[in-house]
């Protein structure tokens, strides 16, 4: 496939691709038949019945991730621009472990198990990006096993919010996504938010969150 400039840009300037020789990753993405796809709002972009092992990164738009039992259907995270997804399941004879549709229309970059390989073996810097990814993937694993298993709602929003590594929060989860994603009921969530509010640890403008100290909050909720 000839990626456009435009393309070409976006992905070679993602933190994935930093210092990557670009001529010879343009070379093997072309021969490895790596693609741009274009998903509708709700459209199926990855599953477990997916035939081919590939790593996704959403050019454009909005996709939710949630898990394969069709019973529950959890919500586990959001994907945003910029976001990867395929590289847990991608050496291995697992399927897909997750169920990822589009929240709104996307475009995402397909990256094929052919090219990674390659790229692995022929460029250092591309190396050191993806165990750079992996790294943080185990990490926000982490992060999110914390605040999964944190007991009382009100410390487990002090941990999701700190996970965001900011002051200023833009909440893209309704409240009912983001209920789901905590395991806590919407009633406590929303005590949850007025409690860290009257505590002086965050201030909530609809879904602009403002953390006024960081530090005090995961004291206070330690």
């Amino acid at each position: 496939m000839d990626f456009s400039e435009k393309d070409l840009n976006q992905i070679f300037l993602h933190p994935f691709f930093r210092n990557v020789d670009r001529q010879n990753a343009v070379r093997l993405l072309n021969s490895h038949e790596c693609t741009v796809s274009v998903f509708r709002e709700h459209d199926l972009i990855l599953s477990p019945s997916s035939d081919e092992k590939k790593v996704g990164m959403l050019l454009e738009g909005e996709a939710c991730v949630t898990t394969t039992d069709p019973s529950k259907n959890a919500l586990l995270r959001f994907l945003r621009s910029g976001d990867l997804f395929g590289i847990a399941n991608l050496f291995t004879n697992e399927p897909f472990v997750s169920v990822i549709r589009a929240e709104k229309k996307c475009r995402v970059f397909f990256l094929t198990e052919g090219a990674i390989r390659d790229l692995l073996e022929t460029d250092r810097a591309f190396l050191y990006r993806y165990l750079e990814f992996l790294s943080g993937r185990i990490c926000y694993l982490n992060r999110k096993i914390g605040y999964l298993t944190a007991g009382c709602a009100e410390r487990r929003l002090a941990l999701y919010l700190a996970s965001f590594e900011r002051n200023e929060i833009r909440l893209d989860a309704s409240i009912s996504s983001l209920s789901e994603l905590l395991d806590i009921g919407r009633a406590s969530l929303y005590r949850a938010f007025d409690r860290l509010a009257e505590d002086g640890h965050i201030r909530k403008d609809g879904r602009r969150i403002v953390i006024l100290n960081l530090e005090a909050m995961l004291k206070a909720y330690q």
